[in-house]
């Protein structure tokens, strides 16, 4: 009999690990959340009102400049094989629909894949508020992959193509307010001299501008004066059509 034991001690060993993983996912998440907050204290976005199990669950974040998001996944049980988590996530909130699929490994790395979905320009008003410019219309996010350690909040790699729909825009053009419309643009997403850049360009690949986020957590927009020809506007300074003619900074992270 021991015999016999013994020679079925990987597949006892083997229900044992399913059977905790089974009870792992199927408990009520907020019993497990209790033992988790400490660690997640650490995160740069504040997690509340967790339900659900670990297999399926649902929670409320406060993320800087996106306010509160609801956040629903599905977890991957093989990947706990692994100590590896691996989820489906699709996130809600005022102006944004996003959809990834998100990889956490035991080293604090975060990896997303296969990122799609619309984010509203309404995010960006507080960055631009600054430089007194105003933009409407939405922005269409898909092939978005990026690679983050959580632990030093740092973006290593990035790529990715986001499409603004066009829409109202409104700046100021030495001192005075110019109000006009876009045309549709294509960002594309990259990372470049430690921080990640997007390209901004006409759908003809002209470049207008770009958007940066840096190590530090401050990011920012730079305007071309191409961007004031494809409005129709004239710059009052001699300038070239790659001439900077705009940028505003701020603290994001």
């Amino acid at each position: 009999m021991f015999k016999a034991i013994w020679a079925a001690r990987w597949y006892m060993l083997l229900g044992f690990l399913v059977f905790v993983i089974t009870l792992l996912a199927t408990t009520p998440l907020h019993f497990v959340w209790q033992y988790a907050e400490p660690h997640a204290r650490a995160l740069p976005v504040k997690i509340q009102r967790v339900s659900g199990t670990l297999w399926h669950g649902q929670l409320q974040l406060q993320a800087p400049q996106a306010g509160l998001l609801d956040v629903d996944w599905k977890l991957n049980p093989l990947a706990l094989l692994a100590a590896r988590a691996d989820l489906l996530l699709d996130v809600q909130g005022n102006g944004i629909n996003l959809n990834t699929h998100a990889l956490v490994s035991l080293d604090k790395q975060l990896t997303l894949s296969d990122t799609r979905g619309e984010l509203s320009s309404a995010l960006l008003q507080p960055m631009l508020r600054k430089g007194r410019a105003n933009l409407s219309g939405d922005f269409e996010i898909s092939g978005l992959n990026a690679q983050i350690d959580l632990t030093s909040r740092q973006i290593q790699q990035a790529e990715g193509r986001i499409v603004f729909s066009g829409g109202d825009v409104g700046f100021p053009v030495d001192g005075k307010p110019i109000q006009s419309t876009l045309p549709l643009l294509v960002g594309d997403l990259k990372r470049e001299q430690e921080k990640t850049v997007l390209d901004i360009n006409t759908d003809e690949g002209l470049p207008i501008g770009q958007a940066f986020l840096q190590a530090d957590g401050w990011g920012g927009v730079a305007i071309r004066r191409r961007f004031l020809d494809i409005l129709g506007q004239k710059w009052p300074a001699q300038a070239t059509e790659e001439t900077v003619i705009f940028e505003v900074s701020q603290k994001i992270l």
